[in-house]
């Protein structure tokens, strides 16, 4: 992905994508053309189950995911309402493929569903959500920063 737009907006804190959090899983979410995606490969410290990924890691990774489906369109939004689905066993090790794509959109928030695929492009679990765009209900307005993606941070 050396040549795709790195998504990760500045929250170098984020525990999810922040660069700076000693504890963060460190994750790089880039474009693929209307789609983001990113790949993780879950270690020890990831463990639930022996020689397993926490199920509840794996829904983490489903809502950093679901914010990031509106950013190829320009759009930052919150988590409203996730769910997920583990359709089998990750083993601890395995490099995980992650894409998030939005599906519906309206004036208030949008709507993605997620993949996160095992090697072989096995499906392992699945998810969708809805956020709500930043900006919005007495927040800060999303204006764009100079590389003209939107910045959810102003």
């Amino acid at each position: 992905m050396d040549d795709a737009t790195l998504l990760n907006p500045p929250c170098p804190g984020c525990f999810v994508c922040g660069s700076e959090n000693p504890k963060g899983l460190g994750l790089h979410i880039y474009a693929d053309d209307t789609d983001a995606v990113a790949t993780f490969t879950p270690g020890a410290a990831h463990q639930g189950y022996p020689e397993r990924f926490h199920g509840g890691l794996v829904g983490l990774l489903v809502d950093e995911m679901l914010v990031y489906a509106g950013a190829p369109h320009g759009l930052w939004g919150m988590t409203a309402k996730v769910r997920y689905w583990i359709r089998r066993p990750i083993p601890l090790d395995a490099a995980l493929s992650l894409r998030s794509r939005l599906v519906q959109r309206s004036d208030r928030g949008f709507r993605a569903v997620v993949s996160i695929h095992l090697p072989g492009d096995v499906l392992a679990a699945e998810g969708e959500g809805m956020c709500v765009l930043r900006g919005r209900a007495g927040g800060a307005a999303v204006k764009e920063n100079p590389e003209g993606r939107a910045n959810p941070l102003t």
